[in-house]
């Protein structure tokens, strides 16, 4: 009968180290486009430079996570939370809607806030926003980018931060305070504070649910119908 393999967590050690090479390949990556743009190799436009922006940083950061995450510390996708479904996992019939209106409603709650001391969050959204772009592009475009934000985005994502980081948080710290400072590190890194109070509740949301299915499928899923709900919302808004 073959043995089977114990299940072994990342460190927080491991996690930062893949959060650093992910930051180094993306500044590479963002370098290359913009040296290819100012000599005139490429025109890049705004229909262009999004897609071609979105495809080659989802792709370094794919490659990242296999090389300082997957293959430098010999983790396996189990290690990180890819575990068997189980029937709970039809809890998120209701988890999803009720994270997301939650979310909402607390983020509509914090640009009240933000409104009623003189921050115009109108011109400052549009100005932090670049996936308001999207609307300019042809109809291969738009579904590039559908796949990239609403399906592989919420992947990496997760594996880094629920998978990696919160599993190495939980090692130092209790399990609640692992979630808070999961969710915070989630939502400052995607560098819009106009809409930290969303991310950072959609993060404790996330990290809940790891611990809660222990799987990482839940989470994914979650932020997979999150991202398409944003983005679906921009398409048809803007």
């Amino acid at each position: 009968m073959p043995v089977r393999r114990q299940v072994t967590p990342s460190t927080l050690g491991q996690a930062s180290w893949a959060l650093m090479f992910i930051a180094i390949y993306i500044a590479v990556v963002a370098g290359v486009i913009v040296v290819v743009g100012l000599s005139g190799l490429v025109k890049f436009t705004i229909e262009s430079l999004l897609p071609v922006f979105l495809v080659t940083v989802t792709t370094a950061v794919l490659l990242a996570l296999y090389l300082h995450l997957f293959r430098r510390n010999c983790l396996t996708p189990a290690d990180l939370g890819f575990r068997r479904p189980t029937p709970r996992l039809l809890h998120l019939l209701w988890q999803i809607p009720a994270t997301i209106i939650v979310c909402g409603s607390l983020q509509g709650l914090f640009l009240i806030a933000l409104t009623s001391v003189g921050v115009n969050t109108a011109s400052a959204g549009n100005a932090e926003d670049p996936l308001a772009d999207i609307v300019n592009l042809s109809a291969p475009l738009i579904v590039v980018c559908l796949l990239v934000v609403a399906v592989i985005t919420p992947i990496w994502e997760e594996i880094l931060f629920r998978g990696a980081f919160l599993d190495g948080l939980t090692r130092r710290f209790r399990p609640s305070v692992a979630v808070v400072l999961s969710a915070a590190l989630f939502a400052a890194v995607h560098l819009v504070p106009l809409t930290f109070v969303y991310l950072f509740t959609l993060g404790i949301a996330l990290a809940l649910l790891r611990r809660f299915h222990q799987n990482l499928w839940a989470p994914i899923l979650l932020h997979a119908a999150n991202n398409a709900l944003v983005t679906g919302t921009i398409l048809a808004v803007v």
